[in-house]
């Protein structure tokens, strides 16, 4: 039987998940235009735009504190078998990085060997990190979904 105190954990668990998949799909909503602009436009450096860089690293920053939150503060709260929520989870924490593979791809194997010697290395240097930060964020982001697909693993194999 399920205790009282479950059910706020529940919903905090939940809570925290929706703020990761929100940063996911806002982080990659907001960054459809720019990775499109790489990909048709190779060594040509995008625009600094402080506005969408500040927000990327808040969007970024916020995923991760839920995250970290969840990981050290929140026990998944789910842990029943099912197996076809465990092959959905599974399969949606393996999708949503997808994006984040795409953009490493075309960023280092297409952009970078195209850009010319007057690139800006403070702009292309600032953009690396928010990149690995980025895709660590949507890292963390999947491995959370897994984890959810996990917990509803079943104890037959």
């Amino acid at each position: 039987m399920k205790m009282k105190s479950d059910h706020p954990k529940a919903a905090i668990y939940l809570f925290v998940l929706a703020i990761q998949i929100c940063g996911v799909i806002f982080f990659v909503w907001q960054q459809l235009p720019a990775f499109t602009q790489v990909l048709l436009n190779p060594g040509e450096q995008l625009a600094y735009d402080t506005y969408s860089d500040l927000l990327t690293v808040g969007v970024l920053s916020v995923m991760q504190i839920s995250y970290w939150y969840r990981l050290l503060r929140i026990p998944v709260p789910f842990q029943r078998s099912n197996v076809i929520l465990h092959h959905v989870f599974l399969f949606l924490g393996r999708l949503s990085f997808i994006f984040g593979s795409a953009l490493f791809s075309v960023v280092v194997f297409r952009h970078l060997p195209e850009l010319d010697r007057e690139v800006d290395i403070r702009l292309m240097l600032l953009r690396g990190i928010m990149l690995v930060g980025a895709l660590f964020a949507l890292f963390c982001a999947s491995l959370e979904v897994e984890r959810l697909g996990q917990a509803f693993g079943s104890d037959r194999r």
